[in-house]
């Protein structure tokens, strides 16, 4: 085994150990994340992408709508997505994710794909109906795993499932297998989040774009259904 590999896998256990033992240690799975995004799967899973038809003219174009301010979007009718969004968004913290770190000479469609998947990372929550807890985000790894094949979203969920494993179930919370099967239906069952024009229809009512992704009914069956009705 070359030694560069041989240290990548070395700085990769040690991610997962912490995240196993702490799923909300920000700082280890934003370095999982970067390092998973050199790996040969990594490059697999952009090339993948890159030959998706309902996502090619999109990178094509570099495509980026209009983004408005959270106040902007609170001012739309409050079953659209543009208002969801914000709502969950004032809910989660009104914290970005932080742009994704990649490699020097990262061509324009790794670096597009990337950010994209980064900025709307929130977005996806609230089409998919997973509210920003630990489970939610276990659900969002497997949607990841399904429609991206993201490596890093896989040993995400898989570091969520070990700590279900050595602590249990957390108290008041959906149970993390449960949102893992969850998003892994989702993920199956959804059309191409990646491929949506989601700037194009912040006004649009939020159950019209489920029905567009084709999981209306599944979303119905969300073990987080009750969580996302109070948000």
């Amino acid at each position: 085994m070359r030694s560069s590999i041989r240290r990548q896998l070395l700085h990769l256990a040690t991610d997962l150990s912490a995240l196993a033992a702490n799923p909300d240690d920000l700082g280890h799975g934003f370095d999982l994340l970067t390092r998973s995004y050199a790996t040969p799967v990594a490059e697999a899973a952009r090339a993948a992408l890159r030959r998706n038809p309902a996502i090619a003219p999109l990178i094509r174009e570099r495509y980026w709508g209009r983004w408005p301010s959270q106040t902007e979007l609170l001012g739309l009718p409050a079953e659209s997505l543009g208002h969801a969004y914000a709502s969950w968004f004032a809910g989660a913290g009104s914290q970005p994710l932080p742009d994704p770190v990649l490699q020097a000479g990262s061509d324009g469609d790794d670096t597009w794909l990337h950010q994209r998947v980064r900025r709307t990372h929130d977005l996806w929550h609230v089409v998919c109906g997973c509210p920003p807890t630990a489970a939610g985000e276990a659900a969002m790894s497997a949607v990841n795993v399904m429609q991206l094949r993201w490596p890093g979203s896989a040993m995400l969920l898989g570091a969520d499932l070990l700590h279900r494993c050595l602590e249990g179930p957390a108290a008041g919370e959906v149970n993390v297998g449960q949102a893992a099967a969850y998003g892994l239906e989702l993920g199956r069952v959804c059309a191409p989040l990646l491929a949506q024009r989601w700037e194009e229809g912040w006004d649009r009512p939020l159950a019209d774009w489920r029905k567009q992704l084709g999981i209306t009914e599944l979303v119905k069956l969300s073990p987080f259904r009750g969580e996302m009705s109070r948000a």
